[in-house]
């Protein structure tokens, strides 16, 4: 138990005054450097004042000008300074609005009336203000629990919590957001997430799928961008720009390759394989030897997977006569936003606003993490942040201190009140520029441990002895690597290992040397086919094609390889 908390210093009448006071001890030195200069001879500036006048005003004057100024100066950039003008800005709003008790007292024939402020203790940090007010049942103490609109915006911050104890009701407000502001290349991924200012994090396991908003110019683009950027360095991307925008000139981007969509077919396309990699993955993990329930992706050393769609709404309305296909994406989509957190497929989602029309609400409310830049109306901050929200006063500023400012915003976590953003700067006057960032990134590797081909086969005692069996020279002089036939015919190894596993559940078995899978002239036969096939009937289904071409070949379920 807690005898005595320290709740900060408590506002008192003379805080009021706290400027000219602070002022004038400043001047003090001067004054009384200039009373001991000149009463020793103060008899002869009486005697002759215009001589002296003139020197007076020389060692006087400059400090009567540049103290002041410095005061002000104080005010607005040291933090201790600051603490004194919250206390004043306090004590005003008592005094103001007749918080305080007063006594009328009969002094020397005279009625003076003597104010007594309640106990209000401030404690001012550089980022945070707690502001403690007294209750035990006092007169104020209904108007003490609902000041928190009041004081968000009398300091101008945000209102984030408010907690009670036996005798106080505290609210903590955060302030001085801008200064929380980090440049794009501090956006990095630390132990608590991704670091979006000095203060705020995204950690998307913990807050899985991050909603943005934002309208036109109000600096949306560039924040994803920044966002892109930070995670492909640690995970895999897939970029859905259905407006064929900002995100399809990333195409040609080595980190991108075969990752960007832009056609309602290959973003549906998109989501159905990611799907599949979020259902193969729960497969793989589940078969691992360390398993364990309640462990996620990261728990096995696998890379997290982020599917970011710009403009959700554009797409909507390139399917809206397909209710087929809106059907299909919605069904994709739900699947991953609910069930992607554990194997770390995790989507981001950018939009003007997140409208009920273009995606639903309850989906809508699975985005556990919420962003906005430039200005939104009451309505779409309703949409972006939750009842939670909908007393909060979302203010407009273009400038603060007299300065333009772009990519400002709110940020939350559903469910929770929003502060006051701003996304991180980025120097393009300085010739920073995406393109040539994104061309620095090294490409992963994929993640080798999660792929369901890489378990080994149950063992057939009947069988003969296993390819695998053989010497690697043996091998590699009949067979040739995985990735080399890849690099030949430009496919992607993801999509090939998808294949092999079908073929391979299907009795056609690869060979591997030093884990790396290998391919024979026939098995590539089989592979090329397949992908045509896939081609041919539309990009449905890869099992299908497999189907195909293995009957193509008179090969069925179980048939051993040719």
């Amino acid at each position: 138990m807690h005898l005595f908390t320290y709740r900060g210093l408590r506002v008192r009448k003379i805080y009021r005054h706290i400027r000219v006071i602070t002022c004038l001890l400043m001047l003090l030195p001067f004054l009384i450097g200039n009373g001991f200069y000149y009463y020793p001879i103060y008899e002869l500036i009486i005697a002759d004042p215009v001589f002296y006048a003139p020197k007076i005003a020389l060692t006087l004057l400059p400090p009567l000008l540049m103290v002041p100024l410095i005061n002000l100066l104080l005010y607005q950039k040291a933090l201790f300074f600051q603490r004194l003008n919250t206390m004043r800005i306090m004590t005003n709003f008592l005094l103001e609005n007749r918080y305080y008790l007063s006594k009328t007292i009969k002094r020397e024939g005279k009625t003076i009336e003597k104010i007594i402020l309640p106990k209000v203790y401030v404690k001012r940090g550089k980022y945070q203000l707690l502001a403690s007010f007294i209750l035990e049942g006092n007169k104020f103490q209904d108007r003490f629990i609902n000041l928190g609109a009041t004081l968000e915006v009398m300091f101008n911050g945000d209102f984030r919590n408010k907690t009670f104890d036996n005798r106080f009701v505290t609210y903590e407000i955060a302030i001085n957001r801008i200064a929380s502001r980090i440049n794009v290349s501090e956006v990095t991924i630390t132990d608590k997430g991704l670091r979006l200012m000095k203060d705020v994090f995204w950690d998307y396991i913990a807050e899985p799928h991050l909603l943005i908003g934002g309208g036109t110019g109000g600096g949306k683009t560039v924040v994803l961008m920044t966002i892109v950027w930070a995670l492909a360095k640690i995970g895999f991307i897939d970029l859905c720009d259905p407006k064929n925008a900002d995100l399809a000139g990333l195409k040609a981007i080595p980190v991108f390759k075969g990752r960007v969509f832009t056609s309602k077919e290959d973003i549906i396309a998109c989501l159905k394989d990611n799907v599949t990699f979020m259902e193969d993955r729960y497969e793989a993990i589940q078969n691992r030897p360390d398993y364990k329930i309640g462990k996620n992706f990261s728990d096995y050393g696998l890379k997290p997977k982020f599917i970011v769609i710009d403009e959700w709404a554009a797409f909507i309305a390139k399917i809206e006569n397909d209710y087929h296909l809106q059907a299909e994406a919605t069904e994709y989509l739900s699947q991953i936003v609910l069930e992607g957190r554990q194997s770390g497929v995790f989507v981001i989602f950018a939009m003007q606003r997140p409208d009920g029309e273009y995606i639903k609400t309850a989906l809508r409310d699975n985005f556990m993490k919420r962003l906005s830049v430039g200005h939104l109306e009451d309505t779409g901050y309703t949409m972006m942040f939750g009842d939670a929200n909908r007393n909060k006063e979302f203010k407009k500023l273009d400038k603060i201190n007299g300065k333009k400012v772009h990519g400002r915003g709110y940020i939350a976590n559903n469910g929770e009140l929003a502060g006051e953003f701003f996304s991180p700067y980025v120097p393009f006057d300085k010739g920073f520029s995406f393109e040539e960032e994104f061309r620095k990134l090294p490409v992963l590797d994929e993640d080798e441990a999660v792929l369901p081909q890489d378990r080994p086969a149950p063992a057939d005692p009947g069988e003969k002895a296993s390819p695998k069996e053989k010497t690697i020279a043996e091998i590699l002089e009949e067979n040739r690597l995985l990735t080399d036939f890849a690099k030949e015919h430009d496919l992607t190894v993801k999509t090939l290992r998808k294949i092999i596993y079908l073929l391979d559940e299907r009795g056609v078995p690869f060979d591997k040397v030093d884990n790396a899978l290998v391919v024979t002239p026939f098995q590539e036969q089989l592979l090329l086919e397949t992908l045509g096939l896939f081609e041919a009937e539309g990009r449905k289904s890869y099992p299908k094609a497999v189907d195909s071409c293995l009957a193509n070949h008179g090969l069925g379920q179980e048939q051993g390889q040719a």
